[in-house]
């Protein structure tokens, strides 16, 4: 009787251990379930007429959601990059940071300026993200993945915000990244 309570115990405390959704929190899977993060319950996706004209901006983005940052309503995306070769998160990151955004229009690429843009690790995690603002007023924060650090697809998880509301998003996005899973 007490092997039995041990081993009810012992399965008890692993699935409370396992549980990764916050009370706050929706899972949210994308990719044919190979993607997933987690976003906060109030997050509302969106679809139909919005999604598809962002579509026609960046045909790589899979989701698209608005998210409750504190108190502050932000556009969320998830984009998937596809390469030719498999090559490294670094070597991805890097092209990332050295890029900017090129839609043939002069506005936006005298009006794009790199904030700035790291690496670095949070309870073992390696994160690696590059903030951007565009014509003086909107801030993009961006967070990077890849399968086992190297593959041919990146996903970006991106987050559209004002200066005033930027620390929350960034706070907000990191929680969004450390939450990531590929499978």
């Amino acid at each position: 009787m007490k092997n039995l309570l041990f081993i009810m115990s012992a399965l008890i405390i692993l699935v409370s251990c396992n549980k990764n959704i916050s009370e706050n929190a929706k899972l949210v899977s994308i990719d044919s379930n190979q993607f997933e993060f987690e976003l906060p319950n109030e997050s509302k996706e969106l679809d139909g007429d919005f999604k598809n004209l962002m579509l026609q901006f960046n045909d790589k983005i899979l989701y698209i959601a608005i998210c409750d940052t504190n108190g502050t309503k932000d556009l969320f995306t998830v984009s998937k990059y596809i390469a030719k070769n498999k090559i490294s998160i670094e070597e991805a990151f890097a092209q990332s940071v050295e890029t900017t955004t090129n839609l043939n229009t002069d506005s936006l690429k005298d009006n794009f300026q790199l904030i700035d843009y790291r690496t670095y690790e949070v309870r073992g995690i390696t994160i690696r993200y590059k903030i951007s603002k565009h014509f003086d007023k909107v801030y993009s924060i961006m967070y990077y993945f890849m399968k086992d650090d190297y593959s041919n697809e990146l996903y970006e998880i991106k987050s559209s915000t004002n200066e005033n509301d930027l620390s929350k998003a960034k706070k907000f996005m990191e929680t969004v990244a450390l939450s990531v899973r590929i499978k």
